[in-house]
């Protein structure tokens, strides 16, 4: 029987009773499942997203105090516009090709003429 490999970078292990409890990760905390699907997923990424956006708006406005009431107005905008839509439900990208504009450039008479 081989003996389990020994690190001196840690101590022993603790008792049962003594060892921190597992703490929550952010996506339980924010009360979302583990495994999101479909357009719950797509919503979670674009969420993040955005507030990686608003962190950096709100560094924007801590290093010049002077535009902190025209970025806080990006941000509430951001905000409305956004919660407006991902209440409305994110749907995924339709797939790759030609969309109904592009398509319609290729017929005749469809492109623009102005």
């Amino acid at each position: 029987m081989a003996a389990a490999p020994v690190s001196l970078d840690q101590g022993p292990p603790l008792p049962p009773q003594l060892q921190a409890p597992q703490q929550a990760s952010a996506q339980q905390l924010a009360g979302r499942s583990a495994t999101p699907n479909g357009s719950a997923s797509l919503q979670e990424v674009v969420i993040e997203k955005l507030m990686f956006v608003e962190k950096a708006l709100q560094s924007v406005a801590q290093m010049m105090p002077a535009a902190a009431g025209p970025v806080n107005g990006v941000i509430d905008m951001l905000r409305k516009g956004m919660g407006t839509v991902l209440a409305q439900g994110a749907q995924p990208p339709p797939a790759q090709g030609l969309g109904a504009g592009a398509s319609s450039l290729l017929q005749p008479g469809g492109a623009p003429t102005s």
